[in-house]
């Protein structure tokens, strides 16, 4: 094979050798063209100016240096600063590079133009390209590119170091190829690194798409990335891919700056028609301060907004994950415990871990509260008797020094939701209200009514937007300490106190069970004049409660029958399995939805009921469910979740499932759910 025929600096599929064969050969010409002047501090390359930078400088080195200068931060967050840095700098030279030789080569073709970026990489001593044969570089959506870099520089400086990184670390090696083929196809495309070897992985592998489709391939070649990883690695932790977004501070910036744009134009067109009519000169002038300040209470507002959902997302996130847990503890205690013989030294070890685990999931109950994705059992519930409740019950837990009163309204404030929930937030902010005023004399007033709410009156109010109607109102007024404006601003943030610390998530749960409720919360006080605290609530138009109607169901039935499970979580799968086996029933396995609709497909006939997990991959619990029923429109499901909120966000009932069951659970609530729809399964079958 003559030199013209050694394609040296990159592999392709045999198809675009040729082509890539060609821009070698220009690129190779193009760095021969080379001059140094030290002289004049200057190295040159076919006319070109270019500097050498060290590889660990813009790698491991750079990230010890962000990680110091965030000291006070996270590392995890210093990293992501310096993820961000690289790829945005990367990506600009990737496209600017890309448009250079373009130019230089008078290529107009896609992927003509992409050629010359593997070898210019290679040349510049970035790292070697390797393209996978499954790759589609199509100048369309369908575009999809599967590739490795050997000898990355960045992995190189890592592993020179002696470092294993807990991240994909060739930040600059996606930003610079993916800018290079966008600007060569001219839409957008975004890289991002499936394995690395700075991670102890074989090779730093790529994957390039849209970005609207990025997720779907990662998720592909993540799966077939993690079977090929040794078993020892396999079954550590799972780290997460990561998709970067090129200049996202940059596009916030512009949108600001458009915004500011467009409230100038405004000031300007104010201005002008101020010079049109100078008699309302003085009235334009007092709109345009009370715009400013709106405009300036409603960013403060949202921002406020923004970071308690913000919170609250991430809450329920980990409550979800945490709920999967438990069922395993939860169950694996309570198998343990029904197979210990009576006088064991081991039930006082097992019931402490079933104690503590229930405890635990109690503290998710609360973090699912906060996130406003807490499981409600609703039923028609009158405020103000619940408030009158609760008074009694805590009557004696509150200051000595204070005046309680009570004045309920003369409508009674019926609502439609969870009692239990709704008594937390009566309690916490009647606690609250005694708390402030302490040893000093002092007076907690509550109040509940029904009151007609206007949707223009709603600044102040936080939780659920509130249109025009009538709402039940409870209002706690204490004339105790008050807060400032900087305790108020973090008066939601879950384990924020004045107090002393463990002091729970107080106002943050009630905030989560206030929005959950589809109400608002507003809060007034000012330091030594005290607090009110105001919750509105829809006003019910329901009657029964769904989970009345399915207590009511008849669950005496043998536990025998086949029972169809799919869920994502091993350990999950694993515990329920037993638990229904134990019972007496067949239980058939699936990881996911898609594996789920695959086995019922076939073996519909002999599934008596289905348990589906909501949130599984490829299908979730909805779509396997409704691929079910194409095969058997009467087919029983029970539907699970993490988030026990599930059960009012996408209506089991309504779309057709048996019931509802909240992770976490034990084994007779399973069992209730299971017997039910085994019941509800034999009278359809009955002739």
């Amino acid at each position: 094979m003559n030199g013209r025929d050694a394609l040296n600096t990159v592999q392709v599929p045999e198809p675009y050798r040729e082509l890539f064969l060609r821009a070698q050969e220009y690129v190779s010409r193009y760095f021969s063209d080379r001059s140094d002047d030290p002289t004049h501090g200057s190295i040159t390359i076919s006319g070109e100016r270019y500097i050498l930078v060290r590889a660990a400088a813009m790698s491991v080195e750079f990230f010890d240096l962000v990680t110091s200068l965030y000291r006070d931060k996270a590392k995890d967050e210093a990293h992501a600063v310096a993820k961000n840095l690289l790829f945005d700098l990367a990506h600009a030279i990737g496209k600017s590079d890309a448009r250079v030789f373009q130019s230089r080569m008078g290529v107009v073709d896609p992927l003509a133009c992409l050629s010359a970026g593997p070898v210019h990489f290679a040349y510049a001593g970035w790292a070697n390209v390797l393209i996978h044969p499954e790759s589609r570089p199509t100048p369309d959506d369908e575009f999809f590119l599967l590739y490795d870099h050997p000898y990355s520089f960045e992995a190189d400086s890592w592993l020179r170091r002696g470092e294993r990184a807990t991240f994909p670390v060739c930040v600059m090696n996606s930003g610079y190829s993916s800018g290079w083929c966008e600007d060569a196809y001219g839409f957008p495309l975004v890289a991002a690194e499936v394995t690395c070897r700075a991670m102890g992985d074989e090779q730093c592998r790529f994957v390039m798409a849209p970005p609207g489709r990025i997720e779907a391939q990662l998720a592909i070649v993540a799966s077939r990335s993690a079977l090929d990883r040794p078993p020892a690695q396999r079954l550590g932790e799972v780290i997460p891919i990561e998709v970067p977004e090129f200049f996202q501070r940059k596009r916030m910036e512009d949108a600001l700056r458009a915004s500011n744009e467009a409230l100038e134009r405004r000031v300007l067109e104010r201005t002008v028609e101020l010079e049109r009519a100078n008699a309302a000169l003085m009235a334009q002038m007092l709109e345009r301060q009370r715009a400013e300040e709106q405009r300036q209470h409603l960013e403060l507002q949202m921002r406020e907004t923004q970071k308690l959902e913000s919170l609250g997302v991430l809450a329920g996130g980990i409550a979800h994950d945490f709920n999967n847990l438990l069922v395993g503890v939860l169950v694996n205690a309570e198998l343990i415990l029904q197979d210990l013989p009576d006088g064991s030294p081991l039930l006082d070890s097992v019931r402490d871990i079933e104690s503590g685990a229930s405890r635990a999931a109690d503290l998710v109950r609360q973090m699912l509260a906060y996130a406003g994705r807490g499981r409600m059992v609703l039923e028609n519930v009158d405020v103000s008797g619940l408030v009158r409740e609760m008074l009694s019950l805590i009557a004696s837990s509150l200051s000595k020094k204070a005046d309680l009163r009570f004045s309920p309204g003369g409508v009674a404030p019926v609502v439609h939701g969870d009692a239990t929930q709704l008594r937390q937030v009566a309690m916490n902010l009647i606690m609250n209200g005694s708390e402030a005023v302490g040893d000093a004399e002092g007076t907690i007033h509550v109040v509940t009514d029904v009151v007609a709410h206007r949707a223009e009156d709603s600044d102040g109010y936080i939780g659920t937007t509130l249109s025009s109607g009538l709402y039940a109102m409870l209002e706690v007024a204490d004339t105790g300490s008050g807060m400032d404006g900087a305790t108020m601003e973090r008066m939601f943030e879950p384990f924020f106190t004045t107090k002393f610390t463990g002091r729970g998530l107080g106002l943050a749960a009630v905030l989560g069970i206030v929005r959950s409720h589809g109400g608002a919360i507003r809060v007034r006080s000012s330091p030594h004049e005290g607090t009110q605290v105001r919750v509105l609530l829809p006003v019910t138009q329901s009657t029964e409660s769904p989970t009345v109607a399915a207590a009511r169901a008849d669950t005496r039935v043998a536990s025998s029958g086949v029972v169809l499970l799919a869920d994502d979580e091993p350990l999950v799968r694993d515990v329920i399995r037993r638990m229904l086996e134990a019972a007496g029933l067949t239980v058939i396995v699936t990881a996911d939805g898609a594996e789920a609709a695959a086995v019922f497909a076939t073996r519909a006939h002999e599934i008596d009921v289905v348990v589906l997990d909501l949130m599984m991959p490829r299908l979730n619990g909805l779509e396997a469910f409704a691929a079910m029923r194409q095969t058997d429109p009467l087919v029983t499901a029970i539907l699970a979740s993490g988030f026990t909120g599930d059960s009012e966000r996408v209506n089991p009932a309504t779309l057709g499932f048996q019931s509802f069951i909240g992770k976490p659970f034990d084994s007779n609530t399973l069992m209730q759910h299971v017997r039910q729809a085994l019941a509800v399964r034999a009278a359809r079958r009955a002739p």
